[in-house]
């Protein structure tokens, strides 16, 4: 079997593919009398028949259907070779990592992160949730690539950031908990009485300081690493919090939570808009994957839900 080729190969998969030698031929812009030679040549190297021809078209043999499946492998694995090849001299990176915020829509990232599979499919992703002080201590350690954050501030010297997405964020608690009993929109005082709970983002005192403005009002904070946190306390009656409306639609629907009404919150009082952007540090380049998935996320931004009619 030393003289078997990738030649052989295809020309047999196409002829499974297409049904007769005939058809082969045609494909792949051959004489038939080549496509017969090649077969016959796999064949007596295979030491067995891989085509039934005392039919019409040709039929696989028992060999043939269990050889077709290894050689079909051994096809698609010389296709990401050279797939492997053609990246690496482009100089493509083998894995991108990234930090991505608990809020980041997840039709968005999966959007995202199909189309990148198809475009660079030997680039490996390494994803996880990372609120946004961890995020950009992450991008600085070149512990990931990208990052998906919301820009509460400037995300300051030393990082690029292109907008995604306008997150519509609301006040929300159950229909329970007593500021959902306010008729009139909540100024700052029930606000500060009344335990909140909160994503791990304002772990840190300053950047609580820093988002006062954007609901982080009590004087009591529960502070937890997941929206699904977020979520059973919320529901269970236990504080408020703030929270994407896309993320609690259905439960403001059915009556397991109320959206709340914030004062500050001008013009609207009952929803507020905030950017999520895509960042990388300028100290750490992109190589050409991440670039392309720098680029993508800000082109795909008009995949953020529609909550309009929700309002």
């Amino acid at each position: 079997m030393d003289s078997l080729t990738l030649d052989q190969f295809a020309v047999f998969a196409v002829i499974v593919d297409e049904g007769s030698f005939a058809a082969a031929a045609r494909r792949l812009n051959r004489a038939q009398s080549a496509i017969t030679y090649a077969i016959q040549k796999l064949e007596d190297q295979s030491g067995t028949e891989l085509f039934d021809r005392t039919a019409y078209r040709p039929t696989l043999t028992a060999a043939g259907k269990e050889l077709l499946p290894r050689i079909r492998r051994i096809l698609a694995d010389v296709d990401d070779y050279r797939v492997h090849a053609r990246q690496m001299v482009m100089g493509l990176e083998e894995e991108l990592r990234l930090a991505v915020h608990p809020y980041t829509p997840v039709h968005l990232l999966s959007s995202v992160l199909r189309d990148f599979h198809d475009a660079f499919p030997s680039v490996r992703i390494a994803a996880s949730l990372s609120t946004k002080k961890a995020a950009f201590e992450s991008l600085t350690q070149g512990m990931s690539d990208l990052a998906t954050v919301f820009e509460l501030s400037p995300p300051g010297e030393g990082f690029r950031h292109l907008s995604c997405a306008d997150i519509e964020i609301v006040a929300a608690a159950s229909p329970k908990h007593p500021l959902a009993q306010w008729k009139e929109p909540l100024p700052p005082e029930p606000l500060r009485k009344h335990m909140q709970v909160v994503v791990h983002d304002s772990l840190a005192p300053e950047d609580e300081n820093r988002i006062r403005g954007y609901g982080v009002d009590s004087t009591e904070l529960w502070r937890v690493v997941n929206f699904e946190m977020v979520h059973s306390l919320l529901v269970s009656g236990v504080g408020w919090g703030i929270v994407p409306l896309f993320r609690v639609a259905e439960d403001l629907a059915a009556g397991r939570l109320v959206a709340l009404q914030i004062e500050r919150w001008a013009p609207r009082k009952n929803a507020l808009m905030i950017p999520l952007v895509v960042t990388h540090s300028i100290h750490r380049p992109l190589g050409p994957a991440g670039r392309w998935l720098f680029q993508k996320f800000a082109e795909s931004g008009g995949l953020a839900p529609d909550t309009s009619a929700l309002r």
